[in-house]
Parts: structure tokens; sequence; C-alpha cells
């Protein structure tokens, strides 16, 4: 019955104050809205736990030489075997092949994302087909099963969800496999792929052709796998067994496992390896916009408190007449509750309309195609909602507990002071309000900074005017049925597909790499060692390693330091190679190394230098920069290449014309990733301008926020004050001299605001450290520059109600007291 009362009450005191409601409701939604948006996304990608039983379960197996500072190396099929049979921590293990391969059959070639998988991997991960079967024990062979298993989206776009779809041949790089089933739709495979989900899953045994024959220990083609822990076992203890038994394994097979080597397999939890340092900046925004949410509830606080000193007089009449301090409490609490529920409600429904488009706001690294606005999504819309309700309707009671009934019934007549404790906690609440703003725009503004100078970086390519495609050469099971098996067809398709492409209209040059030579997408760190070496094996160098044509670098426009680029007579007889500066540096510091050799890989051909190029970024703009070796393609070449093509025209609108001339030279092979290299480096750059652009925008929020708190306590002394200022206007004060006394009033309350913020913006900046790139956490630009804009914020702020104030009529002010 009290409870209803009091709502009863609350909703006629929010029907008299419409604009309060409106506001504050609308702020609240702002805040919750921007909130529940976030916390949906990080939902969506750290929280919510993998589909599959037990996930906590699954990790990713990976092997690293840490003696040669190499990482996630791959692993033996014998490596593999013995994970699953020796080392007593896994219940299941799968190895996982990620292949971009060709599907032919259909109308036209079509590039799809493959995986090769153990036999047991579906069981493993507690997945069933929605048509037909996974694998299972009758699909164990040597080499590659016959059976392939199709996802929803492929079985869809290809096939047209035909039913009949069972038994089916498909062929996959030119060979033959059996459609045994179709996973269901939200079926993902829980790990990291080429370019985008997986489309077909096939199953080998790693045995037999084309692998190598018989397995051997030291060949790591297997890039990694996923494995089920036994249920007795944490992902840390599995791993203290697995170091163990690393040890053992490096004791009975030295050769293999040199000491120097430090051969360490690693286990990471599925999720946390899916993510990566995307938690990071999914954490880091989410903490940015509850700060956020923390300015919203001191702004609508102050609203709170301003309201309240219009219902002083009411509330110390009530308490004259017995009301209980907890029942007048009790009631604004209630007011502010419904408040927050009413700004949560609709902060809810705004981002239920818009989950649909929520993913596209998100860079494409990040692992989500849809956002679910579900139970927890609204619960947690719930509880901040609440808790806003609490943090901001509490305020008013703080000056109410210690005021003095008989003086709160004296304020507010003629000649008195309204609400002396309220005002002071109202510039309380601008100062905290100040502060906040601040810690959120410095974080802003550290990485605007470390942005910009990013943007300063030379990536030693100019990426303008570039078009790149992939191409991928189908590699059959059975090497003898391969049409680009050897190095002299692989270079015969190079030449033919360079000649036709230079003669679509609007190419300037162009040139083919390996698919590792693309820049800002990967790397491929191959051990090598200058002629001559003397260094121990601990000492190792390691060089990214790609294959390119003679153009490459005039494509690109990367500079040439010294020698020569290749030209069309470096097709084998001579075995040549094009270093980068930093591989000088590294290798042969202090030296020319034209003319001298160098040997990638163990027992390889030893290569003459010919060239030293610009270095390129690999792997990002603020990774340090690698050594690189260039070889011919004419000499060395993969199955996976692309193509670059430089024009005086908008690149884009060659990808059509490319594709045509792809086919006169085999109809078979599909281009895919047709893509500027603009657009290269933006999806390079995209997980930190994600960062800015959502942290800067919250930090554009807190400003507008602090400045109408600014505003809003300065108008409001303004109008207390109107007769003082009328009697100062009277004895000859001049419209500087109020101008002047109402911004100090303001700037007073910004001074301590700005020092406590760059108080807590210093622990704050902290933390932001390793997101940094070229600039300090203390970087007295950004603090400085932040201080200042913040403060003529205040100025702009006090300004308008201070130009007010000097059109007071003396005589009018006076007669209102």
């Amino acid at each position: 019955m009290r409870f209803k009362q009091d709502l009863l009450f609350a909703l006629r005191m929010l029907r008299r104050n419409p604009g309060f409601t409106l506001i504050a409701g609308l702020t609240l939604a702002l805040g919750i809205g921007a909130n529940t948006a976030i916390f949906s996304l990080v939902n969506a990608v750290l929280l919510r736990p993998l589909s599959y039983p037990d996930p906590q379960q699954l990790v990713a197996v990976k092997d690293d030489l840490r003696g040669l500072h190499l990482s996630d190396v791959g692993m033996s099929l014998p490596e593999l075997q013995d994970f699953a049979d020796r080392s007593g921590v896994f219940a299941d293990i799968s190895a996982v092949w990620p292949i971009s391969a060709n599907l032919t059959g259909s109308e036209q070639p079509e590039r799809v994302e493959a995986l090769a998988v153990s036999p047991g991997y579906f069981n493993m991960l507690g997945a069933t087909a929605q048509l037909g079967r996974v694998f299972g024990p009758q699909d164990r062979a040597t080499g590659f099963a016959e059976a392939a298993i199709l996802s929803d989206g492929l079985w869809k776009r290809l096939f047209g969800g035909d039913p009949h779809i069972l038994g089916k041949q498909i062929r996959v790089d030119t060979d033959l496999y059996s459609v045994v089933g179709v996973m269901p739709r939200n079926f993902r495979h829980p790990g990291r792929t080429i370019q985008g989900n997986v489309e077909v899953w096939i199953t080998a045994g790693f045995a037999a052709a084309p692998f190598p024959v018989p397995p051997q220990r030291g060949i790591r083609l297997i890039p990694g796998a996923v494995a089920r822990l036994r249920p007795d076992l944490s992902v840390q203890q599995a791993q203290l067994k697995l170091d163990a038994f690393a040890a053992g394994m490096a004791r009975d097979f030295p050769k293999e496992y040199p000491a120097s080597a430090k051969w360490v397999p690693v286990l990471t939890p599925l999720q946390q390896d899916l993510t990566g340092n995307l938690r990071t900046t999914l954490l880091l925004v989410f903490g940015a916009v509850l700060f956020v949410l923390l300015i919203c509830c001191v702004s609508i606080a102050n609203l709170t408190v301003a309201k309240a000193i219009g219902r002083q007089r009411e509330i110390s009449v009530r308490r004259a007449l017995g009301a209980p301090l907890g029942t007048l409490v009790r009631q604004l609490l209630t007011e502010s509750l419904l408040v927050s529920l009413l700004g949560g409600i609709v902060g809810w429904l705004v981002v239920g309309l818009a989950a649909p488009i929520l993913p596209q706001l998100v860079p494409a690294a990040l692992p989500v195609s849809e956002i679910e606005v579900n139970g927890p999504v609204l619960w947690f819309a719930l509880g901040i909602s609440m808790l806003a309700g609490v943090a901001f309707g509490l305020a008013p009671v703080v000056p109410m507990v210690r005021t003095n009934i008989i003086t709160s019934l004296k304020e507010g007549t003629r000649g008195t002071t309204v609400g002396g404790g309220h005002n002071r906690l109202r510039s309380v609440l601008v100062g905290c309000e100040i502060a906040f703003s601040l810690m959120l725009m410095v974080g802003a503004g550290l990485l605007l900074h470390s942005f910009w100078n990013l943007m300063q970086v030379d990536p030693g390519f100019n990426p303008k005017k570039v078009l790149v495609a992939g191409l991928w050469l189908p590699v059959p099971n059975d090497p003898s049925q391969a049409r680009y098996g050897k190095p002299a067809e692989r270079a015969a398709l190079v030449r033919e597909v360079l000649r036709l492409v230079r003669e679509i209209p609007g190419v300037e040059s162009a040139a083919i790499g390996n698919g590792t030579s693309i820049p800002l997408v990967g790397s491929n760190s191959r051990p090598f060692t200058p002629e001559g070496y003397t260094g121990t094996q601990g000492e190792q160098l390691v060089a990214e390693v790609t294959s390119v044509s003679t153009d490459f670098f005039q494509v690109l426009q990367t500079r040439l330091a010294r020698g020569r680029v290749f030209n069309d007579a470096d097709d084998g007889r001579n075995l040549v190679a094009i270093v980068d500066e930093t591989a000088v540096k590294r290798a042969w510091p202090n030296q020319d190394p034209i003319g001298r050799k160098v040997l990638v890989g163990p027992g390889g051909p030893l290569s003459t230098i010919v060239g030293v190029v610009a270095n390129i970024k690999t792997d990002s703009f603020e990774a340090t920069d690698a050594p690189h070796i260039y070889f011919p393609i004419y000499q060395r070449s993969g199955p996976a290449m692309a193509i670059y093509l430089r024009t005086g025209q908008d690149p884009a609108t060659l990808g059509e014309a490319l594709r045509r001339q792809v086919r006169k030279v085999d109809p078979d092979l599909p281009l895919f990733g047709i893509r500027t290299m603009e657009e290269v480096v933006a999806r390079s750059l995209a997980q930190r301008r994600f960062q800015l652009q959502t942290i800067g925008a919250f930090a554009a929020v807190a400003l507008l926020l602090a400045g109408i708190g600014i505003y809003g306590v300065t108008a409001f002394w303004v109008n207390q004050r109107t007769a003082e200022i009328g009697i100062r206007i009277a004895l000859g004060a001049n419209d500087m001299n109020v101008i002047g006394m109402v911004v100090r009033q303001g700037l007073s309350l910004t001074f301590w605001g700005v020092v406590a913020g760059l108080a807590g913006a210093i622990p704050l900046s902290l933390l932001l450290r390793t997101l940094l790139f070229g600039t300090t956490p203390f970087d007295p630009l950004t603090f400085g520059g932040i201080s200042i804009l913040l403060s003529a914020a205040a100025i702009f702020a006090c300004v308008i109600p201070a130009r007010r104030a000097t059109r007071v009529d003396p005589v009018v002010a006076l007669r209102s007291e």
C-alpha cells in the first residue's frame, strides 16, 4: 500500500514537471542506451560462452620455438599423435588446417574457405548436422577422405538449399568429394580462419599424398589443432602437464627439438584465442561508456538538486507537520527510479531497433555477425537504470538531512538566498562532471595523438590507385595431377596473366606476388642465414619471406635503396634475392650486402643479393620493422598469389575487367578478395579507428554535458543574485565588470574540476600505455590541450548567463525584493 502511494505521488510530481522529466529521461536514455549497446557487443564477443558442450574445456594448441623467437609455427603429424596418445592431457584433439580452395562445377568457379580436420572434429565439439551426418570412423583415411560437409550459407548460396544435396559430388581444388552433411545455420568453426567463415569441411589422416610419406617429425605442415581437455584438468593444470611432456619429448628426440630452439606447446582457451587483443579494445570502450553514464548521472543529480531547491519550503513544511525523513527520502528515490527506468526502457528499445546495424559499425576484425538484445542485455539495462536512479536520487537528500527545519522555512522569503547547502552541492556536482569529462577527453586525446602518429608512419609503399586481388592455384590430393604443380607451370601462368592484365585500359603497371606479399595482412616468418654467418643457433635470424614479379616494387612505389630490382632474366638460372634495409642492419651491419649470398631455411640453395629496398610494413603500422627477403616469383612460388594493378583512375572500377582477363587464362581460377590497397590500409587501422571514434564520440558528449552543467549552475547563480547585480549596476558597474564577476564564478568551478580531472587522468592514462604509439601516458600536449579546451567551453557556457546579467534593470531587480 505504501509503495502504491509513493508511486502515485511520484507520477503526480513528474507530471507537474514535464520539462525535468523529459530532459532527465532523454539524458539517461543516452547514457543507458550507449552502455547497453556496448554491453551487447561485449556480451556477444567476450561474455557469451561458445555454443558447444562444456566450452571451458576447449583449447587451441599451438607450437612456439621461443629460442628462435617464432610463435605458432605449426606441428607435425607425429606431434599431433603424441599429443593425443601420450600427453595424458586431452580427451580429444583435432588438426585444423584452413585452406583457400577453388570450388568448381557450378556456373563459375568460387573461392571457398575450406577446413581440413581430423575425423573426430565434430564429435569433439559435440556438433551435429542439420542435414545428413558429420564425420565419423567411416571417414578415416591415410590421406583425404571423400566426404565433405557444407556450411548452411554455402548450401543456400550455391545450391539453393537443395534438400537432395546429400550424395552430390563437388570438386574442391579439382578433387571429387561427396557431400555427406550440412551444418546448422548458427554453427561456426571455433578458431581463426584465412578470410571468413568456413564453408566446406574435409577430413584427412595427413599420412598419405599430398602429405610427406612417411610423416616426419621435423616437418610442421599442420598449422594447429583444437582440443578438448580431460574433464579433471583446468587449462593451467593441463599446461603444466604439457610442459613436462614437452621436456620428455625434447630428451627423446634431441635432433628434432634442439635445446636452443626451446620448443614449447602452448594451450589457449578457445574463446580467448578467438578474441585475442580485441578484449582490450572492447573493455576500453566499455570503460569509456561507463564514464558517459556517470557524467549523465551527475548531470541529472544537478537537475534534481535544482528541483529540490524549488520544493524546499514544501519539504520543510511536511517535515514540520511530522512527516518522517525516511518517507520523504523514499518518495524522492521513487521519483528518481521512475525517471531512470523511463530512460532505461527508451535506451533499451533504441538499442533493440539498432541491433541489426550495430555489427556494421564495428571493425571487421571483431568476430561478430549479429548482436542479440537478449535476456542478459535486458537485465544489464535494468540494473544500470536502477543504480543510476539511486545515484542521482540521493543527491538532494544529503543537504536535506543537515538542514534545520526552522532555518529552511525562513529561506526563500524576501531578501534571502534560497538553498545555500543545495547550491554548494550543485557546485561540487559540476566540479565532478568537469573532472570526469576531462578524464575521458584526455583518454580520447591520447588515442587521437597515437592515431595521428600512426598515420605519419611510412608503410614503405603508396596505397593510392592500386588494386589487389587474391588468386589460388588448386592443389589436388594427388600431386601428379596438379596443373600448376611445377615451378615452370606456375611461371608460365604468371607471365600470361601479367601479359593480359597489362592490356586492361587504364592499367599503368602490374605485378604478381605470393599470397604473403600483401602488406599489412600477415607474414611468413622463416629462419635465414647469411653466408659466413658465425652466430649460434640460439641467435638464428628470422625474416619475412615472399616472392614477387619484376614490377612489384614499381607498382607499390617502394624505394630502391641500392642495387637493382628483379628482371626477366631472373628465371631460375641465376638464384637471386632482394632484402630490405632492416635485414641489412640485422645481417650485414656496416657492410654492403650486394653480391653476398643468403640461405633461407635448412638445406636450401644459396641466393645472391642483387638489391636493397625500403622496409614495407607487413603486420601493422605499429609493429617493429622485421627483416624481409624477396625472391623472384619465377624461381619460388606457391599456390596462393596476389595480383597488383596500378592505375591512373579509380582502381575499384577495374575488378570485373581483371576477372575477365584471368578467366581467359584459366576459366577455373576464381579471383577473390578484390580490394584497393587503401582499403587494405583502412582495415589494418580499423581497430584503432574504432577505439578513437567511439571514445571520441563519448568524449564529445561528455564535453557537451559538462558545458550544460556549468551553464546551468551559472545561470541559477545569476538568477539568485539578481538584486545584487542590480545594485552593482545602479552604483556604476559596467558590462565588463558584471561579465567578469559571473565568468570568475564559473571559472572557479572549472579550475577545481580540471585539477581533480588531471589527478584522475594520470592513473587512467597509465592503463592506456600499451595502446599508445609515439606518445607517453603523460603527454603534456594532450593534457594541456584538453584542459584549455574544457576551460574554453566553460567560459563560453558562462558568457551566456553573464550577458543576460548585464541586461538586469536595477529598478526591477530592487522592486522584486
